[in-house]
């Protein structure tokens, strides 16, 4: 901590001159201090956390300068790291990440307190940096049986740490033979399609239905307008049908993931090397990858984060 001499007097004749307490003292007026800001800070970094699960952790600060901080980016690489570690505190969302211990390992910084509350050290962390750290999320994907999660993260910067950035993705997919590598391999190129892509959806099926019923009302009021009253008042009924039919195939297209088509600078097939410049969707491309392995794979789930 960088503290004024003056608040180091203070503190000091506050805790009549016991260095240990005045140093508390000092970090406990901090904490505070960070508290009374605005409840919402406005710049965050996103992180990766990748073992047999995944998870996309969220870090805010108040600026941008913050966020870039080589000590930020490592106390949000070493959260997500923990997490990843914690299926249950993981998926069980913020508040359970907030009430565990930091743990040590390899990547913890040091002005981390180890076996801290995460709501503490955040806390007293936010002192350090001078501006307050909230965990805004937590993104948790299980990975399935007979299967793989693989993630990306797109880079914020070039001085940003690996698996941190402002966007980043996680996918799972299962297969009866097809080998983990492999597998893993194109759950990996999914996941960058689907930070490039951003689809809201996996697959119609889980389209909700108010959802679809509401957009295809703006289809069709979109489409009137176009038409203008005169036309929109005879106009065959199949006609209007077939125009919010196509428009609601785009909309499949724009929004969900397995009607997306893959998105690369040549849809290459990952594992099999094909160069085929044609563009796939992406329930296509898997059936292809899967029929170059000999086996079936099954697009199981993903998550998405964008800042």
């Amino acid at each position: 901590m960088f503290k004024s001499s003056s608040r180091c007097r203070e503190a000091l004749k506050e805790e009549s001159g016991d260095l240990d307490k005045a140093i508390e003292w000092l970090k406990k007026r901090g904490v505070r201090s960070m508290e009374k800001r605005a409840a919402e800070s406005m710049e965050a970094l996103l992180s990766l956390g990748l073992d047999t699960n995944g998870v996309i952790v969220e870090l805010r600060a108040e600026t941008d300068f913050v966020t870039r901080n080589e000590l930020f980016q490592q106390t949000l690489r070493h959260v997500a790291g923990m997490l990843v570690q914690e299926p249950e505190t993981a998926d069980a969302g913020v508040e359970a990440a907030l009430s565990m211990r930091v743990a040590d390992g390899p990547e913890r910084p040091a002005p981390l307190r180890e076996g801290a509350l995460l709501s503490e050290a955040l806390l007293e962390l936010g002192s350090v940096l001078g501006e307050k750290l909230i965990l805004a999320n937590v993104q948790f994907l299980k990975a399935p049986p007979q299967g793989v999660v693989a993630g990306y993260a797109h880079p914020k910067s070039a001085d940003s740490l690996p698996g941190t950035g402002r966007m980043a993705s996680l996918v799972s997919l299962s297969s009866d033979k097809c080998d983990a590598a492999s597998l893993h391999t194109i759950a990996s190129r999914l996941a960058r399609h689907v930070v490039a892509a951003q689809p809201r959806f996996l697959n119609i099926s889980s389209v909700p239905a108010e959802t679809l019923r509401k957009e295809r009302e703006v289809f069709k009021a979109a489409y009137f307008e176009q038409l203008g009253p005169r036309k929109a008042g005879v106009i065959d009924e199949k006609v209007i049908q077939k125009v919010i039919d196509g428009k609601t195939a785009k909309f499949y297209q724009e929004s969900v993931l397995a009607c997306q088509e893959l998105v690369a600078p040549q849809a290459a097939r990952a594992v099999s090397g094909d160069t085929d410049q044609k563009a796939l969707p992406v329930s296509e491309w898997l059936e292809a990858e899967a029929h170059s392995l000999s086996a079936s794979i099954r697009l199981e789930d993903f998550k998405l984060a964008v800042l």
